[in-house]
């Protein structure tokens, strides 16, 4: 089996604890939950590559994101997809800022050139950290506790290892711009 590849932000090393740490409170039954290395929000999903194609992915992304400056992101609210009485995934969303849609657009502009078709639905920014429902009894929506901010800073290519955990291997990755106008 193949591979597949996305482009990510990569989520800070204190807020994965955090996350795992709120998730474990919960006790909610899902089947499968996210292991905390693999905490991510993604850009674009790539999918199956050749290596060429994402060495040009990433040496455009690299060039683009020298560009960007880095931005506060805040961790919002927990939500779902699928059934709202049987969620297949369990999110937390952002308060989806205008810098995150200017650099997914970026990412998706870069992939579309590089030939590679990504999915056309309308980006929705959000964190997973569990899917399938695992038991008879109604999903029940739950509140997100009040999550500090975090920068973000950095963008990476994720390899899908589907054997593995962690299941993504970071294979490139690059800073945005910090420099600050004050």
């Amino acid at each position: 089996m193949k591979p597949h590849y996305f482009l990510a932000i990569v989520i800070p090393d204190d807020m994965k604890k955090a996350i795992f740490h709120e998730m474990k409170q919960h006790h909610l039954p899902f089947k499968k939950f996210t292991h905390p290395e693999d905490y991510h929000i993604t850009l674009a999903f790539i999918g199956d590559a050749e290596e060429r194609s994402l060495e040009e992915v990433c040496a455009r992304l690299e060039e683009s994101l020298k560009m960007i400056r880095s931005f506060p992101l805040r961790l919002t609210s927990f939500g779902t997809f699928g059934l709202p009485a049987s969620p297949r995934i369990f999110w937390i969303g952002t308060d989806e800022p205008e810098e995150l849609y200017h650099l997914q657009s970026i990412t998706v502009n870069i992939c579309t050139k590089a030939g590679f078709k990504l999915d056309e639905r309308p980006y929705r920014p959000h964190l997973t950290t569990a899917r399938k429902w695992n038991v008879d009894q109604a999903y029940t929506p739950v509140a997100a506790p009040k999550w500090k901010d975090i920068t973000v800073n950095e963008v990476a290519l994720y390899e899908t290892n589907r054997l593995e955990e962690p299941k993504y291997t970071k294979k490139w990755s690059c800073l945005l711009n910090e420099t600050r106008e004050d």
